[in-house]
């Protein structure tokens, strides 16, 4: 599936046969710079986030997520390397220095995750097509070979990031 310009979050939720459980975790919401507090938020809430696919899919998929698989290069864990590639994005590039919220929708056949910030948004289709930032995360790199799919809101003013997974 990879990396897609057109998919939406409508497409996705039909795909994933959303029913009804969507979580939205707050991390920084507001227009201004993050604060030490709003890491702890953030940290907090990828766990959150794992914590309830676990819950919800490990026995389905027979493996666990776990953020440290990351730290440990383990590109298998997809939840992981989203949530803190594209969650760091946001550390470094975003206009607030944070992500402003999480979203989670859980489906019969699958999941998507978002990474919302606030602020001015990214020219998502101009980042991959001249790999910038190249040097400073491997987001777009992970994007472009992973097996879910990753989409934004407006890939030319992007301000959220999703993954969707089959299960």
């Amino acid at each position: 599936m990879a990396l897609s310009f057109q998919h939406t979050l409508p497409q996705a939720l039909e795909n994933i046969q959303f029913f009804g459980e969507q979580t939205i975790i707050p991390i920084h919401p507001h227009q201004k710079e993050r604060t030490e507090e709003t890491i702890t938020h953030y940290g907090q809430a990828k766990w959150a986030i794992v914590d309830k696919l676990n819950e919800r899919y490990s026995s389905v998929l027979n493996t666990e997520f776990n953020l440290h698989h990351w730290l440990h290069y383990n590109e298998y864990d997809e939840v992981a390397y989203f949530l803190n590639e594209a969650g760091s994005n946001t550390l470094i590039h975003s206009q607030f220095k944070a992500p402003s919220h999480f979203h989670l929708w859980l489906g019969k056949k699958g999941f998507v995750i978002g990474i919302e910030q606030r602020g001015k948004g990214f020219n998502a289709e101009k980042i991959n097509t001249e790999k910038k930032k190249k040097n400073e995360g491997a987001a777009f790199e992970f994007y472009r070979k992973c097996k879910g799919r990753v989409f934004f809101d407006d890939s030319v003013n992007a301000r959220r990031v999703y993954l969707e997974v089959m299960v």
